[in-house]
């Protein structure tokens, strides 16, 4: 595939880098060729670095006379992914690919990937997904990969909070936390990690501050790709659950 190129300083970025180049891929860094550059993987830290790479800084997407298509590998809110579309020339295919998986797993080539996009430019691109990630769903159009990816995160974060809870009742009755878990099997452990994810916001730290504040963020998330007249009364309590969670590491 040739005219591929790669940026964004996200964690998994380099490992993607690495990835395809071991698997017979020739990705370069897109700002080495401005002008070969056709497929752009974009993968950003957060929101403002997306920014900065498509239209301020590197402005990639008015500056690549030949780009082709976008694939944006990373979890961002789906209602500024989907904005993109009316910001970015329409010859320009967009595909939105969020991943959830370790950096390990990224290493292995064994993601995966929540896939956004017209089917023909998601065909076209899929060399590359069999090479970074063990599985691709198609979610549907552009955006819909990204507002997947959000709900998945928002289901292991709740699981998670009640797991918290569960784990404190339990502290409080004398029961021993590890016997409980060993009980329960491997299904709280888990939960430790919402969305497993090798992304920028993952919590590297189960039970952590940062693993709280990622709880938080998967919550919001959530409320702001809500639809218009849905029932966000579980989801605000949960919110609230979270920020009043106590650091607690599962033995």
């Amino acid at each position: 595939m040739s005219g591929l190129g790669i940026a964004g300083s996200g964690r998994a970025a380099r490992t993607f880098l690495a990835r395809l180049r071991a698997t017979g891929f020739a990705p370069r860094p897109a700002a080495d060729d401005l002008p070969g550059l056709k497929t752009l993987l974009l993968v950003p830290r957060d929101i403002g670095e997306c920014e900065a790479l498509l239209f301020e800084a590197e402005n990639f997407a008015r500056k690549a006379p030949a780009l082709q298509t976008i694939v944006i590998l990373a979890t961002l809110s789906p209602r500024y992914v989907r904005a993109l579309r009316g910001r970015i020339r329409a010859e320009i295919a967009l595909v939105d690919a969020p991943f959830s998986g370790s950096i390990r797993a990224a290493e292995q080539g064994a993601l995966t990937f929540f896939v956004g996009g017209r089917r023909e430019d998601v065909d076209r691109i899929a060399p590359i997904f069999d090479r970074l990630g063990a599985k691709a769903i198609r979610m549907g159009g552009f955006g819909a990969a990204m507002a997947a990816k959000v709900m998945n995160d928002f289901l292991a974060a709740s699981s998670n909070a009640m797991t918290r809870i569960a784990l404190d009742w339990a502290e409080a009755q004398g029961i021993d936390e590890a016997r409980l878990l060993d009980v329960t099997g491997e299904t709280l452990g888990g939960l430790a990690a919402p969305g497993h994810d090798a992304g920028d916001h993952a919590p590297t730290v189960p039970g952590s501050d940062d693993c709280v504040t990622a709880l938080v963020r998967d919550v919001e998330i959530a409320l702001d790709n809500a639809l218009a007249g849905a029932h966000l009364t579980p989801p605000r309590a949960l919110e609230d659950v979270f920020r009043g969670l106590r650091q607690r590491h599962l033995h």
